[in-house]
């Protein structure tokens, strides 16, 4: 994995981060962005590196680990561009929920390109076959990540349709309109593992839901439905993929 030095991007101030939020008495503002997601993303072309300048990125949560769906990992998004940190802490959001603005520290981070998503995290260990891995601890995560006060706002997913889906999406809060439940041969009906939906036109795409996600057991609608989720794209089959964050990211309207 090859070290990125940006020398034209300087931090322009530092202060140490707030413990877990609410801890008033520990509160500093963060430090400006250097650059945005959208520019690393473009700069890293999706090759692995360890950043080694003061490069910052600041953006909005759109997907956390509250329902399970998402391990351990954070969905950060900012002007249309997104992009995930992995960290071993449990309970996520309690400190860090949807619509929170973030700034993030990538000094000595790892970054990569999963499931056609920017993912920020520790290093990997030798021989891994990830470009990322969890930071391990509670401490590192708070070295590295701040919330921007107590406020949160509400996310609003881009409405796509199936036909217009780039990679430029991915990482993305996304909304898709008008598709229907079509379950494949020899499929469980519950929201656990892939599931395909179509729209009227004939084009697919496929949800994934973690075993683990507290609505796997429920079941898809039967009738037309919108969906919303974090965009990915898997390679080795092709296709687009949603990732739920909860049960309600798929209703009727």
């Amino acid at each position: 994995m090859r070290p990125l030095v940006l020398p034209a991007l300087v931090l322009l101030a530092v202060a140490c981060h707030d413990g877990p939020f609410g801890d008033e008495g520990r509160r500093t503002e963060p430090p400006p962005a250097t650059t945005s997601i959208r520019s690393l993303q473009e700069l890293l072309a999706g090759a692995g590196v360890t950043v080694e300048g003061d490069i910052v990125v600041a953006g909005t949560v759109t997907a956390d680990d509250r329902s399970g769906n998402f391990y351990h990992s954070l969905l950060i998004e900012d002007d249309g561009a997104g992009m995930e940190l992995l960290a071993a802490v449990d309970r996520l959001h309690t400190d860090y929920p949807v619509g929170c603005r973030v700034t993030l520290r990538l000094r000595g981070l790892a970054l990569g390109t999963t499931l056609g998503i920017l993912q920020a995290g520790a290093p990997p260990a030798a021989g891994s076959r990830y470009p990322t891995d969890y930071l391990p601890s509670r401490p590192a995560l708070d070295a590295v990540l701040i919330r921007h006060g107590q406020t949160t706002t509400t996310v609003v997913p881009a409405r796509l349709s199936l036909d217009r889906l780039t990679p430029q999406h991915c990482g993305t809060l996304v909304r898709i309109d008008g598709v229907r439940y079509a379950p494949e041969e020899l499929e469980e009906a519950t929201w656990s593992g892939y599931k395909r939906f179509v729209d009227d036109l004939g084009h697919t795409i496929h949800t994934y839901v973690s075993p683990y996600a507290d609505f796997a057991g429920e079941e898809p609608p039967a009738g037309p439905c919108t969906l919303r989720g974090i965009l990915q794209y898997e390679t080795p089959k092709g296709r687009y993929l949603i990732k739920l964050r909860d049960a309600t990211d798929c209703s009727d309207d």
